[in-house]
């Protein structure tokens, strides 16, 4: 049975796998994908989240872009660098693009969010205006 449970599972990450992969544009590659806790606005923030706690999202930076992702499958947004401000309010990471907010959300403990605002600038920086 553990066998079963086992090839199931590796089966459906695979599966999920080539569905981010089929998102990449050629020459375009993944930087990081961060577990993270949406935080609706006007709410409180929540502390960094443990490992073990829940979340269904998760963010993917890549050389091009950021991508929100809700069950590592189901693609929520993806917007090119240049088009994203992001910003911290205490903890809580703040993404705007052109229509205004795009989502807020603490990420898990030990990902420190002045590395990904650090990132995003530098990457915002280096992509060529269309």
């Amino acid at each position: 049975m553990g066998a079963f449970v086992g090839a199931v599972s590796e089966r459906r990450d695979r599966v999920k796998a080539e569905v981010r992969r089929d998102t990449l544009e050629t020459g375009e590659r993944e930087l990081g994908r961060y577990r993270v806790k949406l935080v609706p606005e006007g709410t409180q923030a929540p502390k960094p989240f443990k490992e073990k706690d829940g979340t269904s999202y998760s963010l993917t930076t890549t050389t091009r872009r950021v991508q929100l992702w809700e069950f590592d499958y189901l693609p929520q947004w993806s917007h090119p660098w240049r088009e994203l401000h992001l910003a911290l309010e205490g903890h809580v990471v703040v993404i705007t693009g052109p229509q205004g907010l795009l989502c807020r959300f603490v990420l898990e403990r030990g990902v420190v969010p002045d590395e990904l605002i650090l990132v995003s600038n530098r990457l915002r920086a280096r992509t060529p205006c269309r």
